[in-house]
């Protein structure tokens, strides 16, 4: 494969990913947004609410500054083989730290969401938060190998 393919294909998968997380993007905030007028103002729903609708908005603020455009291969040749390869790594660096950026702030708020508010809510809470922990694993590990196949095509480029 070319030059000019991997770097094709790196600016259509980083397009794509922005795409897909506003939408993502977009159902949370219209569903948090309605839930977020029927929570007691102070209570923990209302607060974990708060979190996830601003974390929310801090994750696609992320994946669009991150996002490449196919303006980039206007401005730079194909065979500009080092800054390709660092526009492959800032992609790869992003998707490894999606620990910090991703899971961080939804989960925090997640599981304010859920908080249990009187004791007969402890254990439902815990299993949530189990879920919510996997969910996050699951997250990790999808992005930690997309990294590794965005390192893996860095290391193509000739």
């Amino acid at each position: 494969m070319n030059n000019e393919t991997l770097i094709r294909q790196l600016i259509k998968g980083s397009i794509h990913r922005a795409i897909q997380e506003s939408i993502a993007a977009l159902i949370v905030l219209m569903a948090f947004g309605a839930i977020l007028q029927g929570s007691p103002v102070g209570s923990p729903r209302y607060y974990g609410c708060l979190l996830i609708l601003v974390g929310t908005g801090f994750i696609v603020g992320v994946v669009w500054s991150f996002a490449l455009s196919y303006q980039l291969l206007r401005t730079h040749s194909a065979s500009d083989t080092s800054f390709w390869r660092e526009a492959f790594y800032s992609q790869a660096k992003l998707l490894r730290f999606v620990p910090l950026w991703y899971c961080a702030p939804i989960l925090v708020g997640c599981l304010l969401f859920a908080a249990p508010t009187e004791l007969w809510e402890i254990v439902p809470f815990l299993l949530v938060s189990a879920v919510f922990g996997l969910v996050c694993a699951g997250i990790v590990w999808l992005n930690r190998r997309a990294a590794a196949c965005i390192e893996g095509q860095a290391s193509q480029l000739v």
